[in-house]
């Protein structure tokens, strides 16, 4: 599945850039610089991002780490 699948989660413009800025390894800092907003204006983005994907953040997993994988695999490979 791709990104751009009608399958693949309705995200904004916004979230598909900042999903693809984590994807790419940025910190939530670097984000937010880029994007002239707060830090905690990039962590409520991440985390609407992540809900949209049923990704929880658990002990056990890195929720960056699964977003990642759902944009490059289009869901594929993430077990949530």
């Amino acid at each position: 599945m791709s990104i751009y699948s009608l399958d693949f989660p309705l995200l904004t413009h916004v979230q598909r850039n900042t999903l693809r800025m984590v994807a790419e390894g940025l910190s939530n800092s670097e984000i937010a610089r880029i994007n002239f907003v707060s830090e905690k204006a990039v962590e409520q983005m991440v985390g609407r991002i992540a809900h949209s994907f049923n990704i929880t953040q658990a002990p056990t997993r890195n929720m960056r780490v699964l977003l990642t994988l759902a944009y490059l695999t289009g869901l594929d490979e993430v077990v949530a």
